[in-house]
């Protein structure tokens, strides 16, 4: 069933349209918004973004209106959105849009601003451990919440992967904000450096990525800052590179930079908070190194797996091509979420039906079969495999 689709967001820290992750870094949430929206509408779907852009604008089948003009009303899915600035979804509730279904889609683990305000019937969480964070910090019952990660582009890696250049395994990259852990990614860089000065580090983003002022990162020897740079180049970067630096301690809602490293190939080292374990599996497709981020041992542990990979090649290969194989392009995320809607809205022949005799791993409850990988509609959790652990909770 195709869907009229309103997504909106009240953020103003940033103006932005479909045009601007091309030209520029941007923060996830903003760069998961657009690509779901172009996603959908690539599906067939008329999507209409409502959100803090200059002027009217057709890019992608995705048409785009600024805040300040009147909503389409009515439409088939709202969903509402908020990812910077004041993280408040209270202009939601002047919107006065009729529609049939009627989401909040969280972006991070702090609450929106009015959220137990907003007459909502599901809370989209982009990660187990989110959904862990709305249930238990926010109160957010089982039955409203739907884990669904964030989806990739899939023409964006397939045009990077044509025309990347060789890979580099020297070549390491951190592509975020600065309090992520860049400190951190420093630290590994300058052990590396002590036993094969061929090791370089690729710094992407900055404070702007968040809208904030403040100048990059103090250059060394073997660092490059590249800042804000689109998503084409940045890609680019990715296949080009041998490993992508995550050791951080913010609770991590969903990492963009870590599933689109592995997309391309680019082995992940990241520390095992919030979703990352959901993603990573350790010694399979990437790597996780517990401890606090600031810890010398976590440094002088990363350093010396990057060194142990780049000297076993055909392990390091096999890691690669595991990572690649991530199932969370657009176009499937595109298609979970129709199909949530159509059996959630009683449209015939939606094909998620009950997997049985399949129990849930974590509350023993049915569990359900989507485009993306498996859910329980008893406790809500998401299993994009089922040999997957029972993961999202213990990691703050």
């Amino acid at each position: 069933m195709r869907y009229r689709i309103l997504m909106y967001s009240p953020d103003q820290h940033l103006e932005y349209d479909g045009r601007t992750p091309r030209r520029q870094g941007i923060g996830g949430g903003v760069t998961a918004r657009i690509r779901m929206a172009e996603a959908l509408a690539a599906a067939g779907h008329e999507v209409t973004a409502l959100l803090h852009c200059r002027r009217r604008a057709r890019i992608r089948r995705v048409q785009y209106i600024p805040l300040a003009e009147a909503a389409p009303s009515p439409v088939d899915i709202l969903i509402m959105n908020t990812s910077g600035g004041q993280h408040d979804l209270a202009p939601a509730m002047a919107l006065g849009v009729k529609a049939r279904l009627r989401i909040v889609w969280i972006s991070g683990y702090i609450k929106p601003g009015h959220l137990d305000e907003l007459d909502y019937d599901f809370l989209y969480a982009k990660s187990n451990f989110l959904r862990e964070i709305a249930l238990r910090e926010w109160g957010v019952p089982e039955a409203k919440i739907f884990v669904t990660f964030n989806g990739l582009p899939e023409a964006l890696f397939a045009r990077a992967a044509r025309h990347a250049r060789r890979r580099d395994p020297y070549r390491l990259v951190y592509a975020s904000h600065p309090s992520k852990g860049l400190e951190a990614a420093r630290e590994v860089l300058r052990l590396l450096r002590r036993h094969d000065e061929r090791f370089t580090l690729h710094v992407y983003g900055g404070p702007a990525l968040w809208a904030q002022e403040g100048p990059g990162p103090a250059s060394e020897d073997g660092m490059v800052y590249h800042g804000l740079v689109g998503q084409e180049r940045l890609t680019a970067s990715l296949f080009s590179s041998g490993f992508s630096l995550n050791l951080q301690n913010r609770r991590e809602p969903f990492p963009n930079v870590a599933l689109e490293a592995m997309r391309a190939g680019c082995v992940v080292v990241a520390s095992p908070q919030g979703a990352y374990p959901e993603l990573v599996r350790h010694g399979w497709n990437g790597f996780l190194i517990s401890g606090p981020a600031e810890d010398p041992q976590v440094h002088a542990q990363a350093a010396e797996l990057i060194r142990m990979l780049v000297a076993q090649p055909v392990l390091l290969e096999s890691l690669r091509r595991n990572a690649q194989r991530v199932p969370w392009i657009g176009s499937r995320i595109a298609r979970t979420w129709e199909t949530h809607w159509d059996r959630m809205l009683g449209a015939a022949g939606s094909p998620a039906e009950p997997v049985r005799p399949l129990p849930c791993p974590a509350c023993t409850g049915p569990l359900v079969l989507y485009p993306d990988g498996y859910r329980c509609h008893r406790c809500s959790r998401y299993f994009w495999r089922l040999d997957q652990p029972h993961v999202g909770e213990g990691h703050a």
